[in-house]
């Protein structure tokens, strides 16, 4: 006679929805990330872009 719980299936769907949320906030975050890195490569070689930041000093 098969057997009438429902915690082992509730639990597979627990995991799998998890999971998925975590792969979306994966996702999301490399989308920032990659939307970060465009904006930085876009400033690269702008004479503007290091303007703003304190000159590199070099003690020895």
């Amino acid at each position: 006679m098969p057997s009438l719980s429902i915690s082992n299936p509730m639990e597979v769907l627990r995991q799998r929805l998890l999971l998925e949320v975590a792969r979306k906030q994966m996702r999301e975050a490399n989308q920032r990330q990659a939307m970060a890195n465009r904006v930085f490569l876009q400033n690269v070689g702008k004479r503007g872009f290091w303007a703003n930041s304190p000159p590199a000093r070099y003690d020895n």
